[in-house]
C-alpha cells in the first residue's frame, strides 16, 4: 500500500484520552492512526511515508506469467494473515467497537459501566496499544504480572474482559487463539481487604444508637434501617432497592430480587440481583420484624419504597453511610463501613454453630468457595482445633 495524501487530517482527541488522525491509501480506503499523543500520530505516519517505495516484483521465471506469479503468491498467504503498517489493529480500539456494537444495550448497565471502567484501567497498560494479532500468551501473563498492587478480584475482572474480547477476535477470524488462555492467576486473596465484623457488645452499642429517640422520633431517621441489615446480611444495593411487597410479614421473610447501582452517576434499580445466587429468600427475626415495622411507620403514605426519603424518593447509599458514620461516632465504635454490617450478620451465624454452606445461600454467595476466601479469619482457628481434634491432640 502506498499513502496518497502526504498530509494528515485533523488530528483530534478521542473519548478515551487518545489521538486519532485519517489518510487514504492508494486504494481509497480510509485508514486510521490511533496513538497516545498528537506527536506519535505525526511519528507514525512519517514512518508509513517510508514505505511508499514500491517492492522489487519477482523474477520472471520460464513458463510461468507476471500473473500466475502473484496469484500463486496470494494462495499461499491467507488474506486473514497478511498485516501492515495501515492494518495496525491496537487491543484498546478493537476492545471499544466490540463493546459499543456487541455489548452496549444487550448487557446491565453496571456491567458495561464495569466493562468501560476496565477498558480504562488497560488503556494505561502497554498491552492496549499492541496489535490484537501479535498478542501471545506471554503478553497476557506480564499484564497480569504488572496488575500485582491490586486486587484478586480487579485482576479477574480484567482477564474476564480480555478473555471475551479475544475470543470473540478468534471466532470473527481476526486471530487463531485465545490467547489468554493458560494464564496463571493470584489466589483470591490476593490483596484482598478483610472487612471485620463488629464484636456482640459493639453490635449492640450500635443497635441503641441507631434507634435513639428525641422527643418520640428516631434521632437517626435511616437507623432502623441499619439494623435491619444487620440482621439480615443484605448489600447495600440489595436494601436500597427492597419494596414492601418484597416483605412478608405473615410469613416473617423477605425476598431479595433486585439490586440498586449507581451508573453515570444516577441511582438505578436493577430488576435482577448481583448474581442469580442473590434471589433469595431471607426468615425475618425478632429484631429485623422490629426494624421493619419502624421503617413502615415512618414511611411515606403509597410509597413502595422500604427504604425511602422523607419525599417519597428512593433512598441513596451516601444517605445510609451517613447514618453509619454518625451512629459509630455516637457509640464510641470504629467507623468499617456499611458492609461491616453483612459481615457481622455472617459472623453471628457462625457463632451460632450454623453451617457454612447455609451462611453462604443466606448471603447470596454464588459458591460456598467464594464465603470461605471472604471470610476465611472466621476459619482459621477453627481449623487448628479441628486437625487437634482429628489426631487426639
Amino acid at each position: 500500500m502506498t499513502i496518497v495524501h502526504l498530509k494528515l487530517g485533523k488530528i483530534t482527541k478521542r473519548s478515551d484520552g487518545r489521538y486519532q488522525a485519517g489518510y487514504r491509501d492508494v486504494d481509497g480506503k480510509r485508514k486510521f492512526i490511533t496513538c497516545n499523543s498528537e506527536e506519535e500520530v505525526l511519528e507514525r505516519f512519517q514512518a508509513l511515508q517510508l514505505t511508499q517505495e514500491k517492492e522489487p516484483e519477482p523474477e520472471k521465471k520460464p513458463g510461468r506469467s507476471k500473473a500466475d506469479a502473484g496469484t500463486m503468491a496470494v494462495a499461499k498467504t491467507p488474506a486473514s494473515q497478511v498485516t501492515t503498517a495501515e492494518d495496525y489493529i491496537p487491543l484498546a480500539d478493537y476492545m471499544l467497537n466490540w463493546l459499543e456494537k456487541f455489548k452496549k444495550g444487550k448487557i446491565r448497565p453496571s456491567s458495561f459501566e464495569r466493562y468501560q471502567f476496565c477498558l480504562q484501567l488497560l488503556c494505561k497498560d502497554d498491552l492496549a496499544h499492541m496489535d490484537i494479532r501479535s498478542i501471545r500468551l506471554e503478553d497476557i501473563q506480564m499484564y497480569v504480572n504488572r496488575l500485582d498492587d491490586m486486587s484478586a478480584s480487579t485482576i479477574k475482572k480484567q482477564k474476564l474482559l480480555l478473555s471475551q474480547v479475544l475470543e470473540h477476535a478468534m471466532l470473527t477470524e481476526v486471530i487463531q487463539r485465545n490467547p489468554v488462555q493458560g494464564v496463571q492467576m493470584p489466589p483470591m486473596s490476593h490483596n484482598t481487604k478483610v472487612v471485620y465484623p463488629y464484636e456482640k457488645d459493639e453490635q449492640e452499642t450500635l443497635v441503641a444508637a441507631f434507634n435513639e429517640e428525641n422527643n418520640g422520633r428516631p434521632h437517626l431517621r435511616y437507623g432502623w434501617g441499619c439494623v435491619l441489615i444487620l440482621e439480615t446480611g443484605l448489600r447495600a444495593g440489595e436494601a436500597l432497592a427492597l419494596e414492601w411487597s418484597d416483605i412478608d410479614e405473615e410469613k416473617r421473610t423477605l425476598k431479595v430480587t433486585k439490586n440498586m447501582v449507581r451508573v453515570d452517576g444516577k441511582n438505578l434499580v436493577q430488576r435482577t440481583t448481583k448474581t442469580e445466587s442473590g434471589k433469595r429468600t431471607i426468615p425475618l427475626n425478632a429484631r429485623a420484624m422490629e426494624a421493619v415495622q419502624h421503617l413502615k411507620s415512618q414511611g411515606v403514605p403509597g410509597c413502595p419504597f422500604v427504604f425511602a426519603t422523607q419525599t417519597g424518593k428512593h433512598l441513596s447509599y451516601r444517605n445510609l453511610l451517613a447514618t453509619m458514620e454518625t451512629a459509630c461516632e455516637a457509640a464510641g465504635v470504629k467507623h468499617r463501613g456499611l458492609h461491616a454490617l453483612r459481615h457481622s450478620f455472617a459472623s453471628n451465624l457462625y457463632a451460632r454453630g450454623v453451617e457454612v454452606k447455609i451462611i453462604s445461600k443466606l448471603l447470596g454467595h454464588a459458591s460456598v468457595e467464594i464465603t470461605y476466601n471472604r471470610y476465611i479469619h472466621f476459619f482459621e482457628g477453627d481449623i487448628d482445633d479441628t486437625l487437634r481434634q482429628a489426631v487426639g491432640a
